[in-house]
């Protein structure tokens, strides 16, 4: 059915603007009524998008919202007045008025998938089937602990990936902090000193003066080249398709670092896919949502190609197979669940495996990558400190 962006006013005079879910615009007049508003403005969505300002929801609120929903629902409650409780106990504002929308949609009419649906920002599109296959097959309960074990096996991930990654980050910041200050203000200074008193310089203190010379002069060109790397990587990828993908293809390739990448995008791709499956959605449409979801183009483009293999009546383990990013234990497993019909549970099974190599692996790497970052800090330091005192030396035993 169509979505309205509405404008709608209430007895007390107040002001209300949501998306609600109606078939035609006097259905939705109607609806509204029913429900105490007065319609003032109504516009169909031409997207699935609302025209409302987007909101920010940690995956926190919305896994406190699945298990409080769970709970409700569970007790006998319908999912209206669950939504009520909910309402009401949200902190968030912004959080608090789509969860009023969606109560509005489903009060007039709507089933609770459609009414979600209405927020694709707060609520994605693998969330969204996993609700629409609970209430299909009469398990909403079951799927609001899906979806919420699902948010919080994304948020620990995340949480590990970022904890492993933060002081290597940190260190490596100060690192290229100081190498830029050092070359951009304390380097010149002794620049002018050398100059002052004409002294015949060695090769590493005038290279280590030209750089620091071009760092005082060109540094707002050093800033501004870096902001366009920055902005490069950010924004050409979205719109240029063919640039994003060698991107993607090149992380995976990577030294080191890709294949703790690799790992990543396979974690997503079996946990997303085995909690699909296990929720009752079909292979065909598992492989849909899961494609927008491993958040590489690489894998995407393997994920679509399985697809295609399953729609045509083929495994899709053979158009794996044609993809190196599908990891040889990976294709293994899918080829016992195919064989064996317990596709989920290998899925899980190798996905719950990654998901404890990964914190492993990042922590290893960044292990090996730390001791390297501050050994080239000390080598910066270090052939800067010999450019800057060998003539001072060279000076005192000249005066000597």
């Amino acid at each position: 059915m169509p979505q309205y962006a509405y404008r709608a006013i209430n007895k007390d005079s107040q002001i209300s603007t949501g998306v609600l879910v109606a078939e035609s615009s006097s259905s939705l007049d109607q609806r509204m009524a029913d429900l105490g508003l007065w319609l003032i403005e109504a516009k169909e969505q031409t997207t699935k998008k609302a025209i409302v300002a987007k909101v920010k929801v940690t995956r926190r609120d919305l896994v406190d919202f699945f298990n409080g929903l769970a709970t409700l629902v569970d007790a006998g409650i319908d999912i209206a007045e669950s939504l009520r409780v909910l309402v009401n106990e949200t902190q968030d504002q912004g959080f608090k008025r789509v969860l009023e929308e969606v109560r509005l949609n489903i009060e007039s009419g709507v089933n609770f998938f459609d009414a979600m649906s209405t927020h694709p920002d707060v609520f994605t599109p693998e969330i969204c089937n996993l609700i629409r296959a609970g209430e299909h097959s009469g398990q909403l309960v079951e799927a609001c602990h899906d979806v919420s074990e699902h948010l919080e096996w994304l948020d620990q991930l995340m949480a590990d990936v970022k904890q492993a990654t933060m002081y290597p980050a940190m260190v490596a910041a100060a690192v290229m902090g100081l190498v830029f200050i050092m070359f951009s203000f304390v380097v010149p200074q002794f620049s002018l000193i050398f100059d002052s008193l004409n002294l015949e310089l060695p090769t590493i203190t005038k290279v280590v003066v030209a750089v620091g010379d071009f760092c005082n002069s060109y540094w707002w060109a050093i800033l501004l080249l870096v902001g366009a790397v920055i902005s490069f990587f950010k924004i050409v990828p979205e719109r240029v398709p063919s640039v994003a993908v060698r991107l993607d293809r090149a992380k995976l390739s990577m030294p080191v670092f890709g294949e703790v990448i690799s790992l990543l995008v396979l974690s997503r791709f079996t946990h997303n896919m085995a909690l699909m499956l296990k929720a009752g959605v079909s292979i065909v449409d598992s492989l849909n949502l899961v494609k927008g979801v491993v958040a590489n183009r690489i894998m995407a483009q393997a994920v679509a190609d399985a697809e295609s293999a399953v729609t045509e009546g083929r495994r899709m383990s053979e158009a794996f197979g044609e993809h190196e990013v599908v990891s040889p234990i990976v294709m293994r497993m899918i080829i016992v669940g195919e064989e064996t019909g317990r596709l989920d549970s290998c899925l899980d099974k190798i996905s719950q495996r990654m998901d404890d190599e990964i914190p492993r692996r990042i922590k290893r790497l960044f292990g090996i990558l730390e001791p390297l970052i501050i050994l080239c800090l000390l080598g910066i330091v270090g052939a800067v400190a010999a450019a800057i005192f060998m003539p001072l030396f060279s000076l005192m035993s000249g005066i000597g």
